[in-house]
């Protein structure tokens, strides 16, 4: 299923897009929330059929709900920071190759085969570097421009975006020794290239800095707490609806706590929201492809 997971912009149609199911943490989060409304039960269950059990106060749960919502709003702003940027950083990553495609085939060296490689591995560093994000080494995508040797040594290098960045720098090398690019345009080209690689780097150090474990094991313990004592307020407040409005609340505590997990890594393909990398370089692919016409 997740293979097939895609990013979707939001319908103009409001309940369609508030009854959606794909692309929604709802799946993902209802055990919790049937869960919590189980447990809701079963203590007014004990309450009305066994012993009586200790009531609390609803207004303390008045304040923490709103302490508790300003927490979950920080974690979903932070979430939705590295979101935001790593689509940033992809979108430096597609002007970049562009601009060096532009150069390739318009102030480049008039060698065909050299403005070829060029183009080449200048669509390969995008497919490299989502592959590299996503932790694959599945290339086929790009089998019709590499050769199954180049594809097997992409396979094995430990790190495929440095490794297209070498190979357009020894094009660009040779282009140079060759004087068929001056060094202004050697300069401008190196420019490009270097800014790729800042731009993957800021995309790894997405990926390899998570959130602070401590802002995970706070917010998850005071939503637990929060959800585990909210039941003994609701006894005498809401009786036999107590499951049905322990559902409501868990809903959107564990929905937003949910959300706010999805977009720490925009881009692992599993998790809903994901940049659309596939789509941003295939876009890349149709860009080299006009180049070349």
């Amino acid at each position: 299923m997740h293979s097939k997971m895609t990013n979707q912009a939001e319908h103009h149609n409001f309940m369609r897009v508030a009854l959606a199911w794909q692309g929604s943490v709802t799946p993902r989060i209802l055990r919790g929330v049937v869960l919590c409304s189980v447990y809701t039960f079963t203590v007014f269950y004990i309450d009305a059929h066994y012993y009586k059990l200790p009531r609390f106060a609803v207004t303390p749960f008045e304040y923490t709900g709103a302490i508790l919502g300003l927490v979950l709003g920080f974690r979903t702003n932070a979430g939705h920071e590295r979101w935001w940027e790593a689509r940033k950083l992809w979108g430096a990553i597609t002007n970049q190759i562009r601009n060096m495609l532009v150069m390739t085939w318009h102030y480049g060296e008039e060698n065909l085969a050299w403005r070829w490689e060029m183009t080449k591995w200048l669509v390969t560093f995008a497919y490299a570097s989502k592959a590299s994000l996503r932790m694959q080494t599945d290339f086929e995508e790009i089998a019709t421009w590499l050769s199954a040797d180049e594809i097997s040594d992409l396979k094995k290098t430990p790190h495929a975006p440095l490794f297209v960045s070498s190979k357009i720098a020894s094009l660009l090398d040779t282009a140079k020794n060759r004087q068929q690019i001056d060094l202004f345009l050697f300069t401008e080209f190196e420019k490009q290239r270097s800014a790729l690689m800042e731009s993957i780097g800021g995309c790894e150090r997405i990926v390899k800095t998570p959130m602070p474990l401590v802002y995970a094991i706070k917010t998850r313990r005071f939503i637990l707490l929060y959800l585990l004592l909210l039941p003994f307020s609701l006894l005498d407040e809401a009786g036999t609806f107590a499951p049905f409005i322990a559902f409501l609340v868990a809903y959107p505590l564990l929905s937003v706590d949910r959300i706010g997990l999805e977009l720490q890594n925009p881009f692992a393909k599993q998790n809903l929201s994901h940049l659309p990398l596939d789509t941003l370089c295939e876009g890349i692919n149709n860009n080299a492809r006009m180049m070349q016409k």
